[in-house]
């Protein structure tokens, strides 16, 4: 009995022991992980703060991108507008200028026809003048022959008196006169008409002629400034071409930078997470090994107890069976 109890004993104090560092050990690693646990939070705490920072100047800065595309937008409409109504005026100032062009033409075109219509007014006129002239040398020939047949006549006649060759002469130049006079008139009569519609038409030739020419000198002075004003509208719409060719690219790149912003919070985003949800892994599973541990300190508490009411048990029975034999020697003594 006393061999079984002093196992029993030592049994119980080397189970004791066992349970002493196992609760020691596992004090320590609550302890270490209880530590460990408080510099995983100070971590995260120290990531989260420049993190939130980063973040949030990421967001002020998507948030100027799209206030600088907002105003490159706007500022592209209004380049289209300006664009639009400088195609306006110069489609306007083309077709004015086209229209004088044209204008123009045409009265080139009626100048060289008065050109034309006056050189054969010079041709007829001098026609004119040629067939007068022919005319006039036919009336001296025909009054140079009169004048001979006339003298002639008189020499043959050596009988006739003064009166009568006086008489004859007279008659004679009034025939030529008269006949050199129906001439006259017949070619007046003839040739008058149309002298004065050819002097009319020579005179609204000439008036149209220059009317041509002050209004062809009036639209050149005018197709001057229209051909500044074209060539000053084309450097403004090449201008603003240019404007609207670097607003273009000047977007695109804005809005590839925007994407690789939005990328690189993206991503920022995913570590985060990740790292948050290691934390909470890990967290987990402190919390786990303390109830783990807190259930083992309780069976331990549980199991010390029992040993120890074991123990008193053993101890009592001890001493009833020291009682026992003590009061058997008493009896055989």
């Amino acid at each position: 009995t006393n061999v079984t109890e002093e196992r029993h004993k030592t049994d119980l104090e080397s189970d004791m022991n066992r349970l002493r560092s196992q609760m020691e050990d596992c004090i320590e690693e609550v302890q270490r992980l209880e530590k460990r646990r408080k510099e995983l939070l100070l971590e995260v705490l120290q990531l989260r703060g420049p993190r939130e920072r980063e973040i949030q100047g990421l967001r002020e800065e998507r948030a100027e991108e799209e206030r600088k595309t907002w105003k490159v937008n706007l500022e592209r409409q209004g380049l289209q507008d300006e664009l639009r109504r400088l195609k306006r005026k110069l489609f306007a100032v083309a077709r004015d200028c086209a229209q004088s062009q044209a204008t123009l033409n045409n009265q080139r075109c009626d100048v060289e026809l008065l050109k034309t219509e006056e050189e054969k007014l010079n041709s007829l006129v001098l026609q004119l003048t040629e067939e007068s002239c022919q005319l006039r040398s036919n009336q001296q020939e025909q009054l140079l022959e009169l004048e001979v047949e006339l003298h002639r006549q008189s020499s043959g006649q050596t009988s006739n008196t003064q009166e009568d060759l006086t008489e004859c002469r007279r008659n004679s130049c009034g025939d030529v006169q008269q006949y050199v006079q129906g001439g006259l008139k017949a070619l007046e009569d003839r040739y008058e008409p149309i002298l004065e519609a050819l002097l009319k038409r020579k005179e609204a030739a000439a008036g149209a002629l220059a009317k041509a020419k002050e209004q062809s000198q009036e639209l050149r002075v005018q197709v001057k400034p229209l051909r500044e004003e074209i060539q000053k509208l084309e450097l403004e719409r090449t201008c603003l071409e240019e404007r609207l060719k670097l607003t273009y690219m000047q977007r695109q790149e804005d809005a590839v930078r925007h994407k690789e912003v939005v990328h690189f919070l993206e991503e920022k985003i995913r570590e985060m997470r990740t790292e948050l949800e290691i934390q909470k892994r890990k967290t987990k599973e402190m919390e786990e090994l303390r109830e783990n541990l807190t259930k083992q300190l309780l069976l331990y508490r549980t199991e010390s107890a029992s040993y120890a009411y074991k123990g008193k048990i053993f101890e009592e029975l001890n001493s009833a069976a020291q009682i026992n034999r003590e009061s058997e020697l008493r009896k055989q003594e």
